[in-house]
């Protein structure tokens, strides 16, 4: 049986995926962890194997984690207009790796 190599948590509150390069709502956040996220988008198919730049948005504190990652796989969710989408974090400086393990970790609690 596969393990994922790190624990899923989800975010405390709304936590949103902007596309840096064009500034627009890719989804939002249903889990995370160290290694990557899944989100649900509406109205927005993701193609599996882009990669993207982006800005993960927590909304009650406002913190701002920039990371590169890459789209390992996408479905249709039950909601209409609605899909999943699994990410690989790719790329993230280490101040914004040291936040989203900051931000992890007060999830564990």
């Amino acid at each position: 049986m596969h393990k994922r190599q790190h624990e899923r948590y989800t975010p405390s509150s709304l936590m949103q995926a902007i596309n840096n390069l064009e500034g627009t709502l890719l989804g939002n956040i249903v889990n995370i962890s160290q290694g990557g996220f899944m989100l649900s988008s509406h109205d927005t198919i993701i193609p599996e194997g882009g990669i993207y730049q982006l800005k993960l948005l927590e909304e009650q504190s406002a913190m701002v984690i920039n990371l590169g990652a890459t789209c390992l796989w996408q479905t249709e969710a039950n909601a209409a207009n609605s899909h999943w989408a699994g990410f690989h974090i790719i790329d993230i400086s280490s101040a914004d790796e040291e936040l989203l393990k900051s931000y992890i970790s007060s999830l564990e609690l």
